[in-house]
């Protein structure tokens, strides 16, 4: 029996599974054949029709046979500014092949691809689903010819039988603590598309030919993904190296370096780690994600055994109220009131969604806080159900982010183990299921009922409100929706208190950024609320390399604007002048086409559109099609569509779509 009909049949059959069940056809052979959505549709029992039009309806999903490799050039905003077109063109030359196409003969497949979510490496290359960073055009070949290669990391041996205390659990890791010499690895998305893994194996091999008596572990990204790949020395006496570009060729010599402690501080490392707040990063490129051990000696479930041993679902949402958390998906919504709404209102179970969807091309700072401090996402996500009453937790993660979804798997697996997941939790009367399942693209997910339609099985479009998902969601049960860095921040109010996080960023708490595009140092940074453009871009970001001037700054991705140089001092505030949105940022240098940056954010918008609503379907196609004419666009024109579909519109989705083109219109008349 093939893999993925033995994987059919381990599913229930309810239309639920739906897509679990299109995934594993299509892990398995590649694409998904006419023949296996009639199997899904009769083991599922849901009409062929209907699973057709859910396949078709997710971009991830292919239903034509593709190549023997897939090789995939990312053309979002950050890539096609740092050369990624350029790449695009040479790879056509080089392949014989006009995209998106499939050569003569079956030998490969070249596409275009919205975003690689890897942005702070542009220009990103993917081959068979593996991102090669930092490409440029004498380096296709060694992209082509490289060897497929992954990241596997065992969990440590988590069975402690007989334990239920936290203060148990807490001895037990400290038990298991390493102090002497120790080599931490930075081990993200970013590092791996530059060879971390090759860094690793050499770091490996160097450690063990020297006879050393150290420990290599790896950690996630620290946001320092410049400077990738990063290796922290931490040394007995608990002097700590960073060591920046540390590629496999460098250890030797590195490692002398470290051993005889002359290694001079960075001081671009060292300033980009002084100039933020970093809170909800603190322990992203230190914590070991796949070690339980060591992410419960750095304090993690600290606050749920203390909300457990004695502070009730209504204390915890009235600490988080008072604190002020708002979510941090882009709307901004009061994260407590969503958990009083569940617990107040009738049925049962409850769940709790965390979307880890992230889906916006140029946004990429929750897969780095996944992949960095797995436990302290889902500590947050225990403390909101456990808030909210939520018997059920169901982690959606993106389907292309699979470094994200193998670190909370494994952060699940050993969070069961040592019993915070399952029956009368740390002893409590508190009981909870965790399920993962995983998107298949589409950037009306963040929506949060076309994420809850997507989950039932069907196509993702959006619900209309009321009822809203906290009186009547998945399933028609009560269920909260949660962003991952709004859960993120959760364990630590509830261990500081609310007077903490309301004492930072003006009342709004920190906020993490994704910095792309023309700057020196891109990663990922956390900053006050309240910060401007200008700490983020020129004081963080190192500014525009080579000198050239800064044109503008694509803030919040195809929802958000272009803000113009004049704005750079402005507070990113929620509902100010300049709004955080969801914490992309791109920087533009005056090379740049804003033309061009606008009709690529709209294009992603027209193609994501769900169809459902005719003022979105319609409207974000027209607003392109007027940017494509010839000579100067037609302003009014485009105000009055642009009104038309902002305010028709079902979800956010639409309503944000046209905010990109008004503000460019208002900034750069022009549009040149």
């Amino acid at each position: 029996m093939s893999d993925w009909r033995a994987a059919l049949d381990a599913l229930p059959r309810e239309r639920t599974w739906l897509l679990p069940a299109l995934h594993a056809v299509q892990h398995d052979l590649r694409w998904i054949p006419s023949g296996a959505l009639a199997a899904v549709a009769a083991h599922l029992r849901v009409p062929a029709s209907e699973v057709y039009g859910v396949a078709t309806h997710y971009p991830e999903f292919r239903l034509s046979e593709p190549g023997k490799r897939v090789v995939r050039v990312c053309t979002g905003v950050s890539c096609r500014i740092s050369g990624g077109l350029d790449c695009l063109a040479a790879l056509e030359r080089q392949l014989g092949v006009r995209v998106p196409a499939t050569a003569a003969d079956g030998s490969v497949t070249l596409e275009p691809l919205d975003c690689a979510f890897n942005c702070s490496m542009a220009p990103v290359v993917q081959v068979d689903h593996q991102d090669h960073g930092r490409v440029a055009i004498q380096d296709l070949e060694r992209v082509l010819s490289a060897p497929p290669s992954g990241f596997f990391w065992a969990l440590a041996d988590d069975l402690i039988a007989g334990r239920s205390s936290y203060p148990e659990l807490v001895s037990h890791a400290q038990s298991r603590a390493y102090r002497g010499l120790t080599f931490v690895l930075a081990v993200g998305s970013c590092s791996l598309s530059v060879g971390a893994v090759e860094t690793f194996a050499a770091l490996t091999a160097e450690v063990d030919r020297r006879g050393l008596q150290a420990a290599v572990s790896p950690a996630g990204c620290s946001g320092l993904c410049w400077a990738a790949p990063m290796l922290t020395v931490i040394h007995p006496d608990g002097t700590t190296q960073l060591l920046p570009h540390t590629t496999a060729d460098r250890i030797p010599a590195l490692l002398d370096a470290a051993l005889a402690k002359r290694v001079e501080p960075d001081p671009r490392v060292t300033d980009f780690l002084r100039r933020q707040r970093r809170e909800l990063t603190s322990r992203c490129g230190v914590v070991n994600p796949h070690d339980i051990a060591d992410a419960v000696r750095r304090g993690s479930y600290a606050a749920l055994a203390e909300a457990l041993a004695g502070r009730s679902p209504e204390h915890i949402t009235q600490t988080v109220k008072a604190a002020g958390l708002r979510g941090r998906g882009g709307a901004y919504f009061a994260a407590a009131t969503k958990w009083e709404g569940a617990r107040q209102a009738p049925g049962s179970p409850k769940y709790l969604i965390v979307n880890a969807e992230e889906g916006e091309p140029g946004i990429f700072k929750d897969r780095h806080l996944m992949e960095g401090d797995p436990h302290r996402l889902f500590e947050g996500a225990l403390l909101a159900a456990y808030a909210s009453g939520a018997s059920r937790i169901i982690l959606y993660v993106h389907g292309e982010a699979h470094l994200s979804a193998e670190r909370m798997k494994d952060a699940v697996a050993s969070a069961r183990a040592w019993g915070f997941v399952g029956e009368r939790i740390l002893g409590s009367d508190f009981s909870v299921e965790v399920e993962i399942r995983r998107g298949a693209g589409g950037f009306v997910l963040g929506e949060e009922t076309a994420l809850m339609e997507s989950l039932e099985g069907r196509r993702a479009m959006p619900r209309p409100k009321p009822p809203f998902p906290t009186e009547a969601g998945l399933f028609g049960k009560p269920t909260v929706i949660n962003n991952v860095e709004t859960l993120f921040a959760v364990p630590l109010i509830a261990a500081r208190g609310e007077k903490w996080w309301a004492g930072l960023g003006r009342g709004h708490g920190t906020k993490c950024f994704g910095l792309s595009g023309h700057v020196a140092r891109p990663g990922v940074v956390e900053v006050e609320m309240g910060s401007t453009l200008r700490d983020l871009v020129e004081r963080l970001g190192g500014g525009v390399p080579g000198g050239r001037a800064l044109r503008g700054v694509v803030v919040g991705g195809p929802s958000g604007t272009v803000v113009p140089p004049r704005d750079l001092d402005e507070p990113l505030l929620p509902g100010g002048r300049v709004n955080p949105g969801t914490g992309g940022l791109v920087a533009l240098d005056d090379t740049v086409s804003i033309r061009d940056v606008i009709r690529t954010l709209l294009d992603f918008n027209t193609r994501e559109s769900c169809g459902k609503c005719t003022p979105c379907r319609e409207g974000t196609a027209r607003l392109r099609d007027i940017l494509d004419t010839a000579g100067a666009p037609d302003g009014p024109s485009i105000a009055e569509l642009a009104e038309v579909v902002r305010v028709a519109s079902l979800c956010g989705l639409g309503q944000a779509a046209p905010l990109s083109i008004l503000a460019a219109l208002r900034d750069y008349p022009e549009l040149a």
